[in-house]
């Protein structure tokens, strides 16, 4: 089980607290399945800035030029399911250890 997580879930960005909350309850829930579920692979993955609207309408007038966009990013979650590491939350790009 992939679920898309946030550093939203861990730091406090302004307007974003209802974003924010769902992410941290996502990744609660996660970590909960992962215990409750051991023979289940459960992995919470904050894949990072990515140019999308969102973060457009966030940071209104910034250049999202270097940030990579969602399918530059969706090749490393493959990776992720194909490696099957253990359950835990992992951050992209590199998914090497979980947090």
């Amino acid at each position: 089980m992939v679920n898309l997580s946030s550093d939203a879930a861990a730091e406090a960005y302004r307007t974003w607290g209802a974003y924010g909350a769902t992410k941290a309850a996502l990744d609660q829930l996660s970590a909960v399945l992962a215990v409750e579920e051991p023979g289940l692979r459960v992995w919470w993955v904050d894949p990072g800035s990515m140019r999308t609207e969102m973060l457009a309408a966030a940071e209104p007038g910034g250049d999202l030029s270097g940030t990579p966009a969602p399918d530059e990013v969706a090749p490393v979650f493959l990776r992720l399911v194909e490696e099957r590491p253990a359950s835990g939350r992992y951050s992209a790009p590199s998914f090497l250890e979980p947090r």
